[in-house]
């Protein structure tokens, strides 16, 4: 009885640990920055590198109301790179490939770094995103290549 219960617990435990990875984006850029060790930072610190985005997580929460929201996750480590999107507005949920396919051509115009003012980040991010002026509130957390994590927000 024991053998069986584990029998049955292990493909249970397997499909869930599957379900959990789909926002993993499979088809990655050779040039997107990831997410790097103290080592091999020191490594790269002098070799020039050609990165698609100045950072390696970007997560954009815009609330319009208690049910309307706008979300965005991007994470790029070393373990895979992970992107979100989900617009309450245009019943849009995209994940993965999908998501970051979109979301590739907005993060190439955002131009600000760790040293931009909370008010000019927030908006280009309007801007770039196209964000509506019903806003409630807006937050972007960032985590810049050279590691530095900055959060910027805005409430009407």
């Amino acid at each position: 009885m024991k053998n069986l219960k584990l029998l049955l617990a292990v493909p249970l435990v397997a499909g869930v640990l599957y379900g959990c990875n789909k926002d993993e984006v499979k088809d990655v850029p050779e040039n997107a920055p990831v997410e790097e060790t103290n080592t091999e930072k020191q490594k790269n610190e002098n070799a020039a590198k050609s990165t698609l985005f100045n950072f390696t997580e970007f997560s954009l929460d815009v609330d319009y109301s208690a049910t309307e929201s706008y979300d965005v996750d991007y994470d790029n480590e070393r373990t895979g790179m992970e992107a979100e999107l989900e617009d309450d507005r245009k019943n849009e949920k995209l994940y993965g490939d999908e998501a970051f396919t979109k979301l590739e051509p907005l993060f190439k115009q955002l131009t600000f770094d760790s040293t931009t003012s909370n008010d000019e980040v927030i908006d280009q991010v309007i801007s770039v995103f196209n964000i509506a002026d019903d806003y409630q509130s807006i937050e972007v957390e960032v985590k810049f290549e050279d590691g530095t994590e900055k959060e910027f927000q805005r409430i009407k």
